[in-house]
C-alpha cells in the first residue's frame, strides 16, 4: 500500500511538471526574446511553435529569424506553412516578404503582383489579402488589391476601406474623394461618411484636411449643379465647422433651389442666435421676410429679428444712434400689430432695456414694464426677470434703495432658483456699490457655489476683488473709491467715473487695485466708442501687472477690438497668439486658438 502511494505520487509529480514544461518555456521564449537574445528564442520558439501551431507563435519564430537575418530558414519556415494553409493570404506575402527582406526587391515585388493578379471578387479575401499586405507595412499593394477589386466588388463597395487606407498613407485628397463618390453613389451611407468627416472637421489639429474637405466641396458643388448632396455635405460641414458666413449663403442657395420657404435659413438663424452671431442672424431672418407671404416663417421671423438686432446691440459697442432709433420704433409698431400681452412680453422687456440703458427714456421704460406683473399667460419666471429688470432701472436712474428692495423681494420669493440667485447677486452688488464690503463678501461668498455657474463665476470674480483690495490698515478706502466709480460707470455718468477712478491713482499709487482702474477706464472708452483711446488703456493694464488676474482679460478685450472694430487684423493675430503662448491656462485660450488659425488661413 505504502508503495502504491509513493508511486501514484511520483506519477502526479511528473504530469505537473510535463504540463508546466510549456508554461515555463514560453515565459522563457519571451524573455529571451526582450532581451534580444534572438538564437535562443529562436530556438524555443521553434520548437513550441511545431507544438502549438498558432499565429501567435509563428509572428515570434519568424520576427527572431528576420532579427537573426538567417532568411533560409525564414523562407523554408514560412514555404511549410504556406503549403499547409494554401488558401491564407498572409502566408503567400510573407513568402514574397521573405524575399524581399533578404534583399531582392525586384523578384519579390513580381511575387506580389502575381498574389494580386489571382485574386478573385471573393470580398472577405479581398479585405484578407490587403489585410495581410499592411502588416508587413505595404499599404501600396494594399491599396492596389483594393483598386483591382473595386471595379467588381460594388455591394457592399469599398470605398469605406480604400478611404481608411488613404488617411493612413497621409493621401488626404483620394481620401475625401473616395467618401464623397461613396455618398453619391449610396444615400444610405451619408451618415457614416459624415460621421468619418465629422471626427476630422472638429479636430484642430487635422485643419489642413479640414480645408481640403471644404475646397473639394466646393469644386464638386460648381462642378455638378444638379448634384445637390455636394452642396447639402457643404452646407452640413460649414455647421461643424462654425463658418457661419458659408452656412448662410449655403442655406440660401439650396431654400432656393428646393423652394424651402425660408426653412432652412430660419433654422439657421436660430443656429446663429445660439452661438452669438447676431449680424449673420438679422440677415438670416431678413431673408426670411423678404419672402413675404410665400414663407410660413414670417411671423416668427418677424419677432426673432428684433431679437437679433437688440442683442447685436447690447453685446457690441459699435452701432449707431440711427441703430438705435430704428430698432425702437421697430418695437412699437410689433407691439401696436400685435400688442401687449404675455406672448410678446419678451418684446417689451427688450424695448423697455433699450429706452432705459441706451434711449435715455427711463419713463416709458418703467410703463412698459410695470403692467407685466398682473398680466395672464405670463411664467413666474418672466414675471421675476421683468421685476429685476425694473430695479436694474431703478438703480441705474439712482433710486437705489428702491432697486434693493426689488432686488430683496424677487430673492425671496424664488430662492434655491436660476433668478432668485442671480437676484441674491444683485442685491450683493448693491452693498458693494454703496461701500459695505464685510456684507456684499458673506453674500458673494455664499452665491459661489451656486448651483448657475455663470452667477457663481461673477460672484467668485466680485469676492476675489473685494478681498484683494484690502489696504493695508485692513481698510477698504480705495475699493470703496472705485465701487463708486463702478457705479458711475453702470450709470453711464462717464466723466464722473473717470474722475473719480483718476482720483485713486492720485491718492492711492501702485494700490493693488491699480490694474483695476486702467481696465475699468478702457471699458468706458469702449462705452464712448473712443476706440483707439480704449486700445492704450487695454496694453496699459497690462503693462502695469503682466501676471495680474485682468492681464489675459486686457489681452482678449484688445484683441477683439483690434480684429473687429479697428480692422488691423495682423495687432489682433499678434495678440491672440500672445494668449495662447504667455498664458495657456487661460479662459480664453480656445476663442484665441480659433480666431488665431483662422487669420492663419487668410
Amino acid at each position: 500500500m505504502v508503495i502504491k502511494t509513493a508511486f501514484l505520487g511520483l506519477f502526479l509529480l511528473l504530469n505537473t511538471l510535463l504540463f508546466a514544461q510549456p508554461e515555463i518555456e514560453e515565459k522563457l521564449a519571451l524573455q529571451f526574446y526582450q532581451n534580444q537574445d534572438y538564437d535562443k528564442a529562436a530556438e524555443l520558439y521553434q520548437r513550441i511553435y511545431a507544438r502549438t501551431p498558432t499565429p501567435f507563435y509563428y509572428n515570434y519564430y519568424l520576427d527572431c529569424l528576420f532579427e537573426l537575418e538567417d532568411y533560409k530558414r525564414a523562407k523554408g519556415f514560412v514555404r511549410a506553412v504556406s503549403k499547409k494553409y494554401p488558401n491564407q493570404y498572409r502566408y503567400q506575402v510573407d513568402e514574397a516578404y521573405v524575399v524581399q527582406r533578404s534583399g531582392n526587391k525586384e523578384k519579390a515585388n513580381k511575387a506580389y503582383g502575381k498574389i494580386i493578379k489571382g485574386l478573385g471578387n471573393n470580398r472577405n479575401e479581398v479585405i484578407e489579402l490587403a489585410d495581410a499586405f499592411l502588416i508587413r507595412d505595404l499599404d501600396n499593394y494594399a491599396l492596389k488589391t483594393y483598386i483591382k477589386a473595386k471595379k467588381k466588388i460594388k455591394n457592399p463597395p469599398l470605398n469605406m476601406e480604400i478611404a481608411d487606407l488613404y488617411y493612413k498613407m497621409g493621401d488626404y485628397n483620394s481620401m475625401i474623394n473616395e467618401y464623397l463618390d461613396l455618398a453619391v453613389m449610396d444615400e444610405t451611407y451619408i451618415p457614416t461618411v459624415q460621421s468619418k468627416l465629422q471626427g476630422i472637421i472638429t479636430d484642430p489639429s487635422q485643419d489642413k484636411i479640414s480645408e481640403e474637405l471644404r475646397i473639394e466641396l466646393l469644386r464638386r458643388t460648381q462642378k455638378h449643379p444638379s448634384e445637390t448632396l455636394y452642396s447639402e455635405l457643404l452646407y452640413w460641414y460649414s455647421i461643424q465647422k462654425k463658418d457661419f458666413e458659408l452656412a448662410l449663403m449655403q442655406s440660401k442657395a439650396l431654400d432656393r433651389q428646393f423652394g424651402d420657404r425660408g426653412g432652412r435659413v430660419f433654422a439657421l438663424g436660430n443656429i446663429l442666435m445660439s452661438n452669438q452671431e447676431y449680424s449673420l442672424a438679422v440677415e438670416a431672418y431678413q431673408y426670411v421676410i423678404d419672402l413675404g407671404e410665400d414663407s410660413e416663417f414670417l411671423y416668427a421671423a418677424g419677432v426673432n429679428i428684433l431679437e437679433a438686432r437688440f442683442k447685436k446691440i447690447i453685446s457690441e459697442k459699435n452701432y449707431s444712434q440711427e441703430e438705435l432709433v430704428s430698432l425702437e420704433k421697430s418695437y412699437l409698431d410689433a407691439l401696436n400689430t400685435f400688442g401687449k400681452n404675455g406672448t410678446t412680453v419678451q418684446m417689451m422687456m427688450n424695448l423697455a432695456y433699450l429706452q432705459a440703458f441706451y434711449l435715455d427714456n427711463i419713463e416709458s421704460a418703467k410703463a412698459l414694464l410695470l403692467p407685466i406683473e398682473q398680466m395672464n399667460n405670463v411664467p413666474n419666471d418672466t414675471r421675476a426677470k421683468a421685476k429685476l429688470q425694473l430695479a436694474d432701472m431703478k438703480l441705474f436712474s439712482g433710486e437705489k434703495w428702491s432697486a434693493s428692495l426689488l432686488y430683496k423681494q424677487v430673492e425671496k420669493a424664488h430662492k434655491n432658483e436660476p433668478i432668485g440667485y442671480e437676484a441674491k447677486f444683485k442685491a450683493a452688488k448693491f452693498f458693494y456699490y454703496v461701500g459695505e464690503m464685510e456684507w456684499a463678501k458673506v453674500q458673494l461668498k455664499v452665491l459661489s457655489g451656486a448651483t448657475s455657474k455663470l452667477i457663481a463665476n461673477d460672484a467668485l470674480d466680485l469676492y476675489l476683488l473685494i478681498t484683494e483690495n484690502i489696504s493695508m490698515d485692513s481698510t477698504y478706502d480705495a475699493l470703496s473709491i472705485y465701487a463708486t466709480a463702478d457705479l458711475l460707470h453702470y450709470q453711464k455718468k462717464y466723466d464722473l467715473s473717470i474722475i473719480t477712478l483718476d482720483t485713486i491713482l492720485d491718492i492711492f499709487p501702485h494700490h493693488p487695485i491699480t490694474d483695476d482702474v486702467y481696465f475699468k477706464k478702457a471699458m468706458i472708452a469702449m462705452d464712448q466708442q473712443e476706440f483707439q483711446l480704449a486700445d492704450s488703456l487695454f496694453a496699459e493694464t497690462l503693462d502695469y501687472d503682466p501676471f495680474g488676474t485682468l492681464a489675459d482679460n486686457a489681452l482678449i478685450e484688445r484683441a477683439r477690438l483690434n480684429d473687429y472694430i479697428l480692422k488691423k487684423p495682423d495687432i489682433a493675430k499678434e495678440l491672440y497668439q500672445k494668449i495662447l503662448l504667455d498664458y495657456p491656462g487661460s479662459l480664453f485660450t480656445v476663442e484665441a486658438r480659433k480666431q488665431y488659425r483662422e487669420m492663419e488661413k487668410r
